[in-house]
């Protein structure tokens, strides 16, 4: 009688387990929810996406990257913003970007969202993770 019982506990935490293990293997197979556009508002020194700032483009790509985003809009705000729009673009060249100057007195330009990146002494000009030497070589090699 005894080993009956262990024998049916066996069984049934191994049923448990294997229904558990299909359960997780079915959740990883879906698929990532997805965004069909992101929009990034782009300032000389920080990006802009709904109410995050960020003032290192490569948290802003982990950050988009992980929605598995299909194509990206830039709002470029102010005259000085020519850095991070060339950098931004060389970075989403993989996925079709679209460009819009808006007014400077547009809601989009006036976005005072905190920065959500980690504070640290960093040097150079914000924002940071930006290798100018690559992006310039991107925009060379693609204009004619």
């Amino acid at each position: 009688m005894n080993a009956r019982i262990v024998i049916d506990r066996l069984t049934r935490t191994i049923v448990v387990i294997l229904v558990a293990v299909g359960c997780a293997t079915a959740a990883a197979a879906q698929p990532i929810a997805s965004t069909d556009s992101v929009t990034v508002i782009v300032f000389d020194d920080r990006y802009i996406v709904g109410d995050r700032g960020f003032d290192d483009l490569d948290y802003l790509e982990q950050s988009i990257t992980a929605t598995q985003i299909h194509s990206v809009t830039l709002l470029v705000c102010g005259p000085r913003a020519t850095r991070s729009l060339k950098a931004v673009v060389h970075r989403f060249r993989h996925v079709p970007v679209q460009m819009r100057v808006p007014d400077i007195d547009e809601a989009a330009c006036m976005s005072t969202a905190p920065l959500l990146t980690p504070v640290r002494q960093r040097i150079g000009q914000p924002p940071f993770g930006i290798d100018d030497e690559a992006v310039e070589r991107y925009w060379h090699d693609i204009m004619p």
